[in-house]
């Protein structure tokens, strides 16, 4: 049997900067020493098997041209990941990976590297962390005791550092009355603070299973 690996990808655009006009690109496919990878300026082939057996075929026809020579990528033994320039340099990003206009339901977008393209300029990839959010190293969280929209944390007691919560009922001209859990002033607040979601992530998809001709 041969299957088709899942592909993730992502990208950034840049009309002045060769090295920020990219394709992410991640193939995975599970315990595969050695693929065998082929680059084109219109394709990607990619095929290795599995130390149990399983033979893995992966064939790309690219939307638009690629950068060979500026193009790299790194296998492991559970993936390999590619970082492809492309050729034309633009601003706008492109619609789609590859250039059959049908979905492949094998090839999904990687959230973990992706950006709005009116977004990529403020959140560089290097600080990409999961689902997109940037990196929050640095932040300084005592600077949230003055935000005004902070209302609801009432009843938080001494867990807030030090927080005076008479003064800032003051400022806010009494905007935490009613805000106090069933427990009053000192106990939790019933505000939702605890209503954690357990929706189950969706997992990523298996390999298609292509019978060989």
């Amino acid at each position: 049997m041969v299957f088709t690996p899942e592909v993730l990808w992502a990208q950034r655009s840049s009309e002045d900067e060769p090295a920020k006009n990219v394709l992410f690109i991640t193939v995975n496919a599970q315990d595969v020493a050695s693929p065998k990878i082929e680059l084109t300026p219109t394709t990607l082939s990619y095929s290795g098997t599995s130390v149990s057996g399983k033979e893995y075929v992966l064939d790309l026809e690219f939307l638009e041209e690629i950068d060979v020579e500026n193009s790299t990528y790194h296998s492991t033994g559970r993936d390999t990941y590619f970082v492809i320039r492309k050729k034309v340099a633009k601003e706008e990003f492109w619609p789609r990976l590859i250039k059959e206009k049908k979905k492949v339901h094998y090839i999904k977008t990687d959230f973990d590297k992706w950006v709005d393209e009116d977004e990529q300029d403020s959140v560089p990839a290097e600080t990409m962390g999961a689902g997109g959010m940037p990196d929050m190293g640095g932040m300084d969280m005592s600077a949230l005791g003055g935000m005004g929209g902070m209302g609801g944390m009432g009843g938080m007691g001494d867990g807030m550092g030090g927080l005076d919560l008479a003064s800032l009922q003051s400022q806010l001209g009494g905007s935490f009355n009613g805000l106090e859990g069933e427990s009053g002033p000192s106990g939790p607040s019933t505000l939702g603070l605890n209503d954690d979601s357990d929706d189950d992530d969706e997992g990523e998809g298996a390999p298609e299973e292509v019978k060989s001709s």
